[in-house]
């Protein structure tokens, strides 16, 4: 059976983007979610501190047909929760996209029955405790909800993760992602390990070496 049609992810709910508005009616966060996107992730904001895309590389998923909705249901808002969902969400972005589509692709998945007053302590701790591991399976993991404060990496003043509804979203793991890694925190060296595990001979070398130079003495 596949992961999309086992608990806790609304079976019949995983669609592409071209197909979510025949499922509008019955995901109406589906349409909040790709206004969302077209009117501000796929957008420039001088706010960002650079040129681009909120997301730069989301269009090229779109126009591939690589980018995933489902819907997920959750009756607890613990983190342990949190976790548990996050961890099925990462089987099943390794069973949408193989080898040839891993790279590119994108998985958001959507909590409509989430009250946004718990999505604070759902989706950022439960993030927190998810990324890790995500990281170590060659994966980003991106938090959503109307009242995340997390700023943009150039511009902390600018809540770049705000949505419409909460989410998790997931894509692949990229070698310009050392950029968000390299990050105060208790999970920073094991996330700069994980990242030169998967992509050390693919980073541009002065990426690497800053990378390398982050690490204590006594890592690799």
């Amino acid at each position: 059976m596949s992961t999309a049609q086992t608990s806790p992810f609304v079976p019949g709910s995983l669609t592409d983007v071209a197909n979510a508005h025949t499922m509008f009616d019955e995901f109406p966060c589906y349409q909040a979610v790709l206004g969302w996107m077209a009117n501000f992730v796929l957008q420039p904001d001088e706010r960002l501190g650079r040129a681009g895309a909120v997301c730069p590389r989301l269009a090229s998923a779109i126009d591939a047909d690589l980018v995933q909705l489902v819907a997920v249901r959750t009756a607890g808002t613990s983190i342990d929760d949190a976790v548990r969902i996050g961890q099925g969400l990462a089987d099943l972005y390794v069973e949408l996209f193989d080898e040839t589509t891993f790279q590119r692709g994108a998985l958001m998945a959507i909590f409509p029955d989430l009250d946004p007053a718990d999505a604070a302590q759902f989706i950022d701790a439960g993030h927190a405790r998810l990324r890790p591991e995500f990281v170590r399976r060659a994966m980003m993991l991106g938090e959503f909800h109307p009242a995340s404060t997390v700023g943009s990496v150039h511009n902390r003043d600018f809540p770049v993760m705000q949505s419409p509804v909460p989410m998790f979203a997931v894509r692949a793991l990229t070698t310009h992602d050392a950029l968000f890694l390299d990050q105060p925190g208790p999970d920073r060296h094991e996330l700069l390990r994980h990242y030169l595990d998967y992509l050390g001979d693919r980073a541009p070398t002065t990426v690497l070496r800053r990378v390398q130079a982050r690490l204590p003495k006594t890592g690799r």
